[in-house]
């Protein structure tokens, strides 16, 4: 038997120095099913004027929107010795993407700024942008690469340089995270977050449930939620998450102005 040691590769820097300052993080876990079929309805709608919309854009609108009803979830706790308590005015979405590196694949993020100001269309098309966008020359990627590039030691210190600053967290981190396995049949994912609150997408499946006393088939999305129990407590979280449960189930009935608008401008 043959064991190969060799220092940590580069492309797995980032990860490493990211999961190495969520440790801080005190995680509780919870999970919802949402009920889809507003949403499939909404898609369809899209897909008739030739836009696909994925439901990563919905459930980032969807928590966006919901963090401005429940602002105490927009905060972070950070530190040991001497932990300090931020608020954010701001709301920023952070997702993960896949990317090719070479012959392995790595995960990455981008932040969208402002999300709970943007159109279900303008943050799929960030979103699109990110992917089609090259990691080894991408504009977005170049901290990450810089990241990459730098011995580890060094590495640590820099990044925890940019967790101390508020404005720097909120820019790199933003208020929430999400990540989606959905095209996979995955059906819970509960992720590893620096943030206060990390959201996990599973697969989309055909279940029976029980409405208004009868057995129906219906579409239904996992969802999950990783929240740091240091800046909020339990109920607080478990209100939030029902709130982002009820946006997207009743996705057409709210009519968001930034959803219709962008609908009735496409088909005048």
């Amino acid at each position: 038997m043959t064991i190969k040691k060799q220092g940590l590769p580069s492309a797995r820097k980032h990860t490493f120095h990211f999961l190495e300052q969520a440790r801080e993080v005190q995680a509780i876990y919870l999970n919802m099913d949402v009920e889809a079929s507003e949403l499939k309805k909404s898609r369809a709608s899209y897909k008739q004027n030739n836009i696909s919309i994925s439901y990563v854009s919905y459930v980032i609108s969807a928590i966006s929107k919901a963090i401005e009803k429940f602002p105490e979830v927009n905060t972070s706790v950070h530190g040991k010795w001497h932990p300090k308590y931020i608020s954010y005015d701001q709301v920023h979405a952070k997702f993960t993407i896949n990317k090719q590196l070479g012959n392995q694949q790595i995960v990455v993020s981008n932040v969208i700024e402002d999300s709970n100001e943007k159109s279900l269309q303008t943050i799929q098309e960030h979103i699109d942008r990110m992917k089609k966008m090259p990691f080894e020359t991408g504009e977005s990627f170049e901290s990450v690469r810089k990241l990459q590039s730098l011995p580890v030691w060094l590495g640590r210190i820099i990044y925890k340089q940019i967790l101390n600053n508020p404005d720097e967290r909120l820019r790199t981190q933003g208020s929430f995270t999400v990540t989606s396995l959905g095209h996979l049949p995955v059906q819970q994912i509960y992720p590893i977050t620096s943030n206060t609150i990390c959201f996990g997408i599973g697969g989309i499946i055909e279940k029976p449930v029980i409405k208004d006393g009868a057995i129906i088939v219906t579409s239904i999305m996992p969802l999950s939620m990783t929240f740091d129990h240091r800046a909020i407590d339990g109920a607080l979280a478990a209100e939030f998450l029902n709130e982002v449960k009820t946006n997207l189930e009743n996705w057409e009935e709210k009519q968001w102005q930034d959803d219709q608008k962008s609908l009735s401008m496409m088909s005048s």
